[in-house]
């Protein structure tokens, strides 16, 4: 997968500062730690689903972002995205959307092509409503970095429910899997949310302690633990309560997930996508985690977390 990286990023920009920032993201990694049971196809396109859920943030993002200080012109972006998300999804009535300009919302057609082929439009519906979640909530973080006022806890979180774009990687799990989808009451069942918002918090979690680095770096405050830090003036006790918050999401997760499949172990066909469905879930968790250690956009560059994860601030 990694020899269609670079081709792909060339059709998203010829920045030279964006492309080296972009390349040590290592995309293929991404995609083959989150989806790792995905056939190489599925693999290239989930890639080009990394791809651009990242650049489209960065676009936004206050490092090398085009609209970090034009709310306007962002919104201008985010309403032109969902539009055309929609045509490509094939839940827009209009039927003659042109291919925008701009060349990083022209790249979802790659990605809705392939939703549009696979999914039911029950699945597309609900890849539509992770998608605007997102956009919706980097309009909030956007304003809020824009301001002098910083989140509270509730706040940020909130907002990072959204902004982490878990529930976007969730919603293709289906896809990577390979199996038919799962009933719409069985997608619509409150623990199966759960599942879905544990995940969430495992995976932001994670990403907030090891992205802490970066975000000093950058002067911005798109971690939890800067926050807990101005609550409780202690970094250690911070960072503790990061950690206890992923162990709580893992043991919440394991929770539901037995709790789902004793619900519907009386049919077999759901209960063998349902445990397929966990598993994906997993394997986003830890995916996450081994490419985050690896991947030289948080920096942090190692190869496991045995003995502890040391992170120098300077």
């Amino acid at each position: 997968m990694k020899l269609d990286v670079p081709d792909r990023l060339l059709s998203l920009t010829s920045s030279s500062k964006k492309l080296a920032k972009l390349h040590k993201a290592e995309f293929a990694l991404f995609s083959a730690s989150w989806w790792p049971t995905a056939t190489v196809e599925c693999g290239k396109i989930l890639t080009c689903l990394a791809m651009w859920l990242f650049i489209w943030d960065d676009e936004i993002d206050a490092e090398v972002g085009r609209l970090a200080g034009d709310l306007k012109a962002s919104q201008n972006f985010r309403n032109e995205t969902i539009r055309y998300v929609k045509f490509c999804l094939g839940l827009s009535p209009a039927q003659s959307v042109r291919t925008p300009d701009n060349r990083i919302i022209a790249f979802f057609k790659v990605i809705g092509d392939a939703a549009l082929e696979s999914y039911t439009i029950e699945q597309r519906q609900l890849l539509l409503r992770e998608l605007e979640f997102f956009m919706e909530t980097s309009e909030v973080e956007q304003r809020r970095r824009l301001s002098e006022d910083l989140p509270t806890l509730d706040e940020y979180i909130t907002c990072r429910m959204g902004t982490s774009a878990v529930g976007v990687t969730s919603a293709f799990n289906e896809y990577a899997q390979g199996f038919s989808p799962l009933p719409a009451h069985v997608m619509d069942d409150p623990d199966m949310r759960t599942l879905w918002d544990e995940t969430n918090i495992i995976v932001w979690g994670v990403n907030d302690l090891l992205s802490l680095k970066k975000e000093i770096h950058q002067q911005t405050v798109d971690s939890l633990v800067p926050l807990l830090y101005q609550r409780f003036g202690n970094l250690k006790l911070s960072v503790t309560l990061m950690v206890d918050a992923v162990e709580k999401a893992v043991q919440n997760f394991d929770k539901t997930a037995d709790k789902l499949l004793k619900k519907y172990s009386g049919d077999k066909k759901i209960s063998q996508k349902l445990e397929a469905f966990i598993e994906a879930s997993q394997y986003n968790c830890t995916g996450n985690l081994t490419w985050s250690l690896q991947t030289g956009r948080y920096g942090v560059c190692q190869e496991s977390i045995v003995g502890g994860v040391t992170i120098p601030l300077e």
